[in-house]
């Protein structure tokens, strides 16, 4: 997600900027509810990030979770961090927070089509932390590729949950290199794309005249369209949805005001070290999608039809909403105060 250097542009938009499936997100013909209100069980779950700050808050809730187990992590390399300070971030925020050792792979750092890519300053300051604290570690990244990572966990863990919270190429880079991988793998959700609102590429190298396609799915098209086509029936969590949780001063403050756990600590910090983040100009993107794919009640899914604009132009990146059965489901609804309730919460340790 965006550094400082684009506050002044985010601070002029109302519905945009931003940068999953599961079996417990039925499908049907009006929005259904994301989990029931039961406490679901325990879930192996792999965390594809591209290690933007709110991805660092999203896998930090994630290893505060009681309902998920996060079995490795996947760095995209085609989104906002490069892969050697991408997967060195994620071993420093493991390491800070004293959780288990887990595996970090990288994937391609070239989409499957074309040469999109995040602008130049976001890298920079995703590649750096963000902001955040992160001392030296001894830990090492996995031995595997992303995309290998990636297949053998779907092997150790029937039914493996993926969360994708950057561009989808190590995913469909998976899916192409293994056909087999989308009968093993079970929930698959997507933090990307825009059906019935604006897109979010608005600054800093962005191309002019694209208002559709939000930059998860726009760095790498080819690589949504391969997910979307291949049957993993994936959840998108999309800007319809996280629109509507937007970080308000008064969210970011009482963040600030009552973290009192390592986890908690990363979210206050980043709060104070980039301002922008809650100055009610940015989304609870990632955190959100991980409260999904964590079986959190904190929104609801309704069905859709898509196919993802893969050529150069201004709809390039596009999930375009057309006609014939559902093929995603997308978020169309959401409850705020559930949902800031749930990260502040989980990351308190309750």
């Amino acid at each position: 997600m965006p550094p400082p250097t684009v506050r002044n542009a985010l601070l002029s938009i109302v519905l945009v900027l931003g940068g999953c499936s599961t079996t417990s997100f039925p499908p049907g013909d009006a929005p259904s509810p994301a989990a029931s209100s039961a406490q679901p069980s325990t879930r192996a779950l792999l965390v594809d990030t591209d290690v933007a700050a709110d991805d660092l808050v999203a896998l930090s809730f994630l290893l505060s979770s009681p309902q998920v187990i996060v079995a490795g992590i996947t760095v995209s390399g085609t989104g906002e961090a490069h892969c050697g300070a991408g997967v060195d971030v994620v071993l420093r925020l493991l390491d800070r927070l004293e959780a288990p050792d887990i595996p970090v792979a990288c994937g391609r750092e070239t989409p499957l089509a074309g040469s999109h890519t995040f602008p130049d300053g976001w890298r920079e300051h995703v590649d750096q932390g963000s902001g955040l604290d992160l001392p030296a570690t001894a830990r090492e990244s996995s031995t595997s590729t992303a995309v290998d990572l990636i297949a053998q966990l779907s092997d150790e863990h029937p039914g493996l949950t993926i969360l994708t919270l950057g561009p989808l190429t190590n995913l469909a880079d998976a899916l192409l290199t293994d056909t087999s991988l989308v009968d093993r793998l079970g929930p698959v959700v997507v933090m990307g794309g825009a059906l019935q609102v604006p897109g979010n590429l608005v600054c800093c190298g962005a191309p002019e005249g694209n208002s559709v396609a939000e930059w998860n799915i726009y760095v790498d098209p080819r690589a949504a369209q391969v997910v979307v086509a291949s049957g993993v029936d994936p959840s998108f969590v999309s800007l319809d949805g996280t629109n509507q949780v937007p970080v308000t001063p008064e969210f970011a403050r009482r963040a600030i005001d009552t973290a009192a756990t390592p986890a908690a600590r990363i979210l206050a910090e980043l709060f104070t070290a980039n301002p922008f983040m809650a100055d009610g100009s940015y989304y609870l993107w990632d955190p959100l999608a991980a409260q999904l794919a964590a079986g959190y009640p904190v929104g609801s899914f309704g069905p859709a039809t898509i196919v993802v604009e893969e050529s150069e132009g201004p709809e390039s990146g596009f999930t375009r909403p057309t006609s014939g059965p559902p093929n995603i489901r997308y978020l169309a609804t959401v409850d705020p105060a559930a949902a800031e309730d749930t990260l502040l919460r989980v990351l308190g340790g309750g």
